[in-house]
């Protein structure tokens, strides 16, 4: 039985049977390299007995600006997918879960050319699937410097979310593995750190955060920015945002990786130089991770505008399933 046997899909304003949510060979290739796509995470709150979209609005708005660097046009608003990704997570019946969420948009219907023409209306699918959240589990991982520079952002630029971009990820993925090492760790064409493969990266030195400015070729993450604001906030750290150099991450007192999935990734080892004690998350690292937890799952309730509730229908004991003709969320008209 297929993976995803049972549930749904939103595909351009309808839900539909995942298994049904095809298309033809002849429409993948050369329209795949203008894609783009979003991971959003939904979390659970035992707290409140419901599942929240964290910071939903802004992946969706980010896709939007994404598709229109990439010169494609959507039928639908930021609200509109929120709409519908609400009614998509309300479909599953599986309280306590959390879920993952990949909206994606590429061109629609077929194209044999090199280049996506300028103006292609983009299909927009929004899919979603159970994962297990690793907050709190004490997971370390090891990073190693990548042989492949990050792409350079006047080429291509940082950010855009697009799925081309992440073909450099994938080689760094590859080198670093082969190295021993878990992640890799990109530089730019000034030799400064700019990111992992799909996460941020930030370093503590001295009681200070410090993280790589956008400017460097860094994806505006929402994570980093969610964890920037906590660390200034909550828990009165100094940030700093500035080139890092290569051998800042070997002399930092703790590292991390930070992004949707990744959600907060202490790092133990850089290149074979050990991190704090080479086996733990340091302590301000272990301070964002718990903040970050109480956060998305609505422990402490300071930043409900972050979190987009999805009611489950209580008295039937599973949530409503949504019609599979059509969605309840109109097309924007702007």
């Amino acid at each position: 039985m297929s993976a995803g046997y049972g549930r749904l899909i939103w595909r351009d304003g309808v839900f539909m049977p995942w298994e049904e949510a095809t298309v033809h060979i002849s429409s993948v290739g050369h329209a795949s390299v203008s894609a783009a796509f979003e991971g959003v995470h939904a979390y659970w709150s035992s707290t409140r007995e419901m599942l929240h979209g964290f910071r939903l609005r802004e992946h969706m708005q980010r896709l939007l600006d994404s598709l229109r660097m990439s010169w494609m046009e959507s039928a639908f608003d930021a609200d509109a997918l929120v709409g519908a990704t609400v009614e998509l997570l309300a479909s599953w019946q599986a309280p306590g879960k959390d879920l993952h969420i990949r909206p994606w948009g590429f061109a629609a219907g077929t194209h044999r050319q090199q280049m996506v023409p300028r103006g292609t209306p983009a299909e927009i699918a929004i899919e979603t699937w159970e994962f297990e959240s690793k907050l709190g589990q004490g997971r370390t991982c090891t990073l190693a410097v990548s042989s492949w520079p990050r792409f350079h952002p006047g080429a291509s630029p940082a950010s855009m979310k697009v799925f081309s971009n992440y073909h450099n990820g994938r080689l760094g993925n590859i080198d670093a593995l082969a190295r021993g090492a878990d992640w890799p760790v990109f530089l730019n064409a000034s030799g400064h750190i700019t990111e992992s493969s799909g996460a941020c990266i930030a370093l503590v030195k001295r009681g200070r955060l410090i993280t790589p400015p956008l400017s460097d070729g860094v994806l505006d993450s929402i994570t980093r920015r969610t964890l920037v604001q906590l660390a200034r906030e909550e828990l009165g750290l100094d940030v700093e945002t500035r080139p890092v150099e290569r051998t800042e991450l070997y002399l930092a007192d703790e590292v991390f990786l930070m992004g949707t999935s990744a959600e907060v990734l202490p790092a133990v080892e850089v290149d074979g130089f050990p991190v704090g004690d080479g086996r733990t998350a340091g302590e301000i690292t272990r301070a964002i991770e718990s903040r970050y937890h109480d956060t998305v799952r609505a422990v402490t309730g300071d930043h409900d505008e972050w979190l987009t509730p999805v009611h489950l229908d209580r008295a039937a004991g599973a949530p409503s399933p949504p019609s599979l003709t059509a969605s309840s969320h109109a097309r924007s008209t702007a």
